[in-house]
């Protein structure tokens, strides 16, 4: 005979005000809060001044000699980096021609900046290309159709190279940071610059998250393993620092906006006077 299993009385009084009156505000509240928690915890927050991507080019980019910057598209980031630090070389890799020609010219009088019309990934190979115009922020090497319901306006064959061979090509000992926004294709990146990280060759990384992770079937558990595997600590970018991630899945699973940092050097991030928080 099975044991009578009795509620507990949070699920009891939780139970009962699904039922009542009170539940439409109830939901109406805990959407609110839930905003307030995003906001809080820097999560969907896009303005580049605002969740710490802005000071942590403020901080970092004074000590930089190289950087990358995968996934350039018009070159906002590139540029925030060439104004802190003029000195900087940066190589931008934009894999839509459309969108790289738009890069040339909106660069072309910025010093030490290289542009490369190629993807990056997990070996040299063509892949398809899912181009939604000039400037999108859906162009992927993933499909997006399925989360956001939208065709590209093209598909296209494109170059890929893995970022430990381009390193290697052209002869590119050290890299201070590199940054990979790429619209959920940074997992096949990290996998082919894994002689990169074993050997320190990049110094730090950062890399965006969020719903494009649902299309490429990726998590940050997969990314923590990998980073994990060389010696590499994961952190999350907040608007002051940078937290440790300590990974729970029920937290950190959460698809939603976010950008992580990781390096295989704290002493990296503390000679940056980036703080470590938590």
């Amino acid at each position: 005979m099975q044991p009578t299993i009795r509620p507990s009385l949070r699920f009891r009084i939780a139970s009962q005000l699904a039922r009542s009156p009170l539940h439409p505000p109830l939901r109406w509240a805990a959407a609110q809060l839930e905003r307030y928690m995003d906001v809080a915890n820097n999560y969907n927050n896009c303005e580049f001044s605002l969740n710490g991507e802005g000071e942590f080019i403020a901080r970092g980019a004074p000590h930089w000699k190289l950087a990358l910057d995968l996934g350039a598209n018009h070159g906002d980031w590139a540029l925030s980096v060439a104004n802190v630090n003029p000195a900087c070389k940066v190589h931008c890799f934009e894999p839509s021609p459309r969108t790289a020609t738009t890069l040339r010219e909106r660069l072309r009088d910025t010093r030490n900046v290289t542009i490369h019309n190629v993807g990056v990934g997990d070996r040299e190979a063509t892949l398809a290309f899912h181009d939604y115009g000039d400037g999108s922020v859906l162009s992927s090497f993933l499909s997006r159709e399925g989360s956001t319901g939208q065709k590209a306006e093209q598909i296209i064959e494109v170059p890929v190279v893995s970022l430990d061979a381009f390193l290697d090509t052209h002869g590119i000992a050290a890299v201070d940071y590199a940054k990979i926004d790429t619209e959920g294709y940074e997992m096949p990146i990290l996998r082919g610059a894994r002689k990169s990280l074993q050997s320190r060759r990049i110094r730090c990384l950062q890399f965006e998250y969020g719903g494009t992770w649902l299309d490429a079937g990726e998590s940050i558990r997969n990314a923590g393993l990998l980073l994990k595997d060389h010696g590499w600590t994961l952190y999350r970018l907040l608007t002051d620092g940078v937290l440790p991630v300590r990974y729970d899945h029920r937290r950190d699973e959460n698809f939603k906006y976010a950008n992580f940092v990781a390096t295989g050097d704290e002493d990296v991030l503390r000679e940056w006077g980036v703080k470590v928080l938590g």
